[in-house]
């Protein structure tokens, strides 16, 4: 005779077995499902990257039963690739990549948890002609790459003043770092397009630079954390741990940047900037995390409900749209399609303690 047990009795077993998994993960010595995260994009993982760094020391992902490296690839087509034939369990890549995986090359790629949104502005020098992008008629500009996932953010603002970007203005590649810098700094461009972080170090470096950009762009989605169909299909509760563990990471820099950079330089001491002195390096670092802070306050805003970590359909569909229209997609799939699942999975990743994370930070006991 088959026994019956009532509801609330299966919900009590259900959560001493749940409790009871979490405390053997964390048991030392236990063995841990290991897990391969590509970060897009990066040659090495600065501290603009806290929602992928600090889970790691901070024993998020320890705790919820995961081995986590995280590493980088070359750029965010390669880690889609990467994502699409099994060589990576997540990735961090750009918003429009996921899109283009999924309508041109017919690659399940989902989007997990946005980290910010899009950041990207062109420096100027102050008090120069450029205030707005009619200004940039006739003008060069120079972006990391001629392939660069700017670019079509950068046609639109010119076609907005209703100059033609093919014939009204000249690209040239800059690449990373100082050599973008002084191309602005010489005259060799007139204005450089990057990314949020980037252009915070320009700024560093020569404060007496502006920064344009359409307000459009902090509505759209950028960075985010994503998965393939396959891994989420076959196993969702690894996604939502593992998504967990930035979550808590997120809201852990927004709490105490400083106890990030200390972590970061404790952990990752090569990244560590060099050839400053110390004060001056602290108060870079730092600018680079408000910096991306901010766009992880404007993703939130577009989230669901609010939530920090979360994905937008809506968004994502917005950016579509964007790239449908700037004819750098030539198909369009139903936005749902584009992230990991509905609006309960992202309260389950969001379902942890908040003050007791943000207590954490404040109270900056490194690990």
């Amino acid at each position: 005779m088959k026994k019956i047990i009532s509801m609330g009795v299966r919900t009590a077993l259900y959560a001493v077995i749940a409790s009871g998994a979490a405390l053997l993960a964390a048991v030392p010595g236990m063995a841990q499902q290991p897990v391969k995260i590509g970060v897009g994009g990066s040659n090495f993982l600065n501290l603009t990257y806290y929602y992928l760094t600090l889970p790691g020391p901070l024993g998020y992902w320890k705790e919820e039963g995961f081995d986590v490296d995280v590493f980088p690839v070359s750029g965010s087509t390669e880690a889609a690739q990467q994502l699409a034939v099994n060589n990576l369990d997540f990735a961090e890549m750009n918003a429009s990549v996921i899109i283009q995986s999924n309508t041109e090359h017919d690659l399940p790629i989902r989007a997990v948890i946005t980290n910010g949104t899009v950041g990207w502005g062109l420096a100027v020098k102050k008090g120069g002609a450029i205030k707005s992008a009619a200004d940039l008629k006739d003008r060069t500009i120079g972006i990391v790459s001629l392939s660069s996932g700017g670019i079509p953010l950068l046609r639109s603002f010119i076609a907005s003043a209703g100059l033609d970007p093919d014939t009204d203005v000249t690209l040239i590649a800059t690449g990373v770092g100082a050599p973008a810098l002084t191309a602005l700094q010489s005259g060799r461009v007139d204005a450089l397009m990057y990314w949020s972080s980037a252009l915070v170090g320009f700024i560093n470096a020569e404060p007496e630079i502006d920064i344009i950009r359409d307000p459009e762009w902090l509505k759209m989605p950028d960075f985010t954390f994503s998965t393939s169909k396959r891994v989420m299909d076959e196993n969702p509760k690894m996604v939502e741990g593992i998504a967990r563990g930035v979550a808590k990471a997120m809201v852990f820099a927004a709490a105490n940047p400083d106890c990030v950079r200390q972590i970061q330089w404790k952990f990752y001491p090569d990244t560590k900037p060099t050839g400053v002195d110390e004060e001056e390096a602290i108060r870079n670092e730092l600018a680079l995390l408000d910096a991306v802070l901010e766009e992880q306050k404007f993703a939130a805003e577009i989230n669901p409900d609010n939530m920090v970590a979360a994905a937008s359909v809506s968004a994502l569909g917005s950016v579509q749209d964007f790239l449908f229209e700037a004819g750098v997609i030539t198909d369009k799939v139903d936005p749902k399609q584009l992230v990991v699942a509905d609006n309960s999975f992202w309260q389950k990743v969001n379902d942890f303690d908040k003050a007791e994370i943000e207590a954490q930070a404040k109270a900056c006991e490194l690990p």
